[in-house]
């Protein structure tokens, strides 16, 4: 919202759950709360774009409204403009037994893989070295409402056979991929819009600095920066799939080797952190926005180099937990994310989310300082009493 609200452009915003802070933006004209049912979902898109003077753009935000939109492509076609892949380049992208094959045959360096589809395929992590990390094909509703990580990393056969049942049981299309070492800061991804007519338009490439969680988790923080390999393989990579849209492609960096492995793509959405990119002066969803409409609008964003981008909760939870796994200190953690910063809720567009955030902050702090006196007033009252 915030790349497209300076330039006048009308905003509406969809959700389910309306315990989102963004639900107080005051970017967006309308937001729209649905019932978590595609029925009605469906049926609202299609009466706001009734409403509308022109046919609107409609830009995705999370996998499962990709599959959504797939299995509603006539009907939401007739009425929003609307870059996607098509339907089997898309599944090809997500479905990571046609992905696997994909990667073989153009040389895409992956981890290895098990595509569990059915409750018996399971047997083939007998093949597998450990650790190996598990997620689902899609981060559904159903995944979500059962307050599930992101993915879940097993260190050993026997945690992954105790915990797998329950995973199953929440979604039965599922991922394992061995585990490439090193931390969050040896992720890497590229993002890019490719445009109607399948060029690509807009490349904007990044490093994490945190995740929450950490290892298996979304961006908490991250920072810009322009590898070309990564820019490349990415472009190399979906022009072989034949892609339109947005999109992007994960990678990690083995720290030993330093060769690049891709984790994931993403097709037909825009990224979790995709503002960085407009902060840092290449505005994709203002690009996507003008190549689907035809109208000209020169961006006003100036290019910055050594940017950051930081997601207020995740990174707050994020570096607690670093502090307490491996000490992060406070200056270390300013030295991590020194550059020019944007947030994910801090901006002065938008005051009424700025200060529920900020108050939020300011209890977090006030809490763990509390905790802390108090931790350090027990600590002297044990001494006192050892003596």
């Amino acid at each position: 919202m915030r790349s497209l609200y300076p330039y006048g452009i009308p905003i509406y915003a969809f959700t389910f759950d309306d315990s989102h802070k963004e639900t107080k933006s005051k970017l967006a004209r309308e937001i729209i709360i649905y019932s978590n049912d595609g029925n009605d979902l469906l049926e609202k898109l299609v009466d706001l774009a009734k409403r509308c003077d022109k046919k609107p753009v409609l830009i995705l935000t999370n996998d499962a409204k990709v599959e959504f939109v797939l299995e509603n492509l006539d009907v939401i076609q007739s009425h929003f403009h609307l870059n996607i892949p098509t339907p089997a380049i898309t599944e090809m992208l997500i479905d990571k037994i046609k992905l696997k094959k994909f990667t073989d045959l153009h040389q895409i360096k992956t981890p290895k893989s098990l595509s569990i589809e059915a409750y018996a395929d399971i047997k083939g992590i007998s093949d597998f070295n450990f650790p190996v990390i598990l997620k689902p094909y899609v981060k559904s509703e159903k995944w979500y409402a059962a307050g599930l990580s992101k993915a879940f990393i097993f260190d050993n056969r026997v945690d992954l056979l105790n915990m797998f049942p329950t995973l199953y049981n929440i979604e039965n299309r599922l991922i394992i991929q061995e585990f490439i070492p090193g931390g969050d800061s040896d992720i890497y991804y590229c993002l890019v819009y490719y445009g109607v007519d399948g060029k690509c338009k807009a490349t904007f490439s990044g490093q994490k600095i945190r995740q929450w969680q950490i290892l298996k988790g979304s961006t908490a923080s991250t920072r810009s920066i322009h590898i070309p390999y990564i820019e490349e393989e990415t472009i190399r990579i979906f022009d072989l799939a034949g892609f339109k849209g947005f999109g992007s492609v994960e990678y990690k960096k083995h720290p030993q080797t330093g060769e690049f492995y891709m984790i994931e793509p993403t097709a037909g959405r825009i990224d979790f952190q995709e503002y960085i990119a407009t902060f840092s002066g290449v505005n994709i969803p203002l690009i996507g926005y003008c190549d689907q409409t035809g109208i000209n609008i020169t961006p006003k964003e100036k290019i910055r180099k050594n940017t950051v981008y930081i997601d207020e909760f995740f990174e707050f939870e994020s570096a607690k937990e670093y502090n307490r796994l491996y000490g992060l200190t406070f200056f270390e953690w300013l030295h991590s994310v020194r550059g020019r910063k944007c947030y994910r809720y801090l901006n002065y567009y938008d005051p009424t989310v700025s200060l529920k955030m900020g108050l939020f902050i300011t209890r977090r702090l006030a809490g763990l300082l509390v905790r802390s006196l108090l931790g350090k007033k027990e600590k002297r009252q044990a001494e006192q009493m050892e003596y």
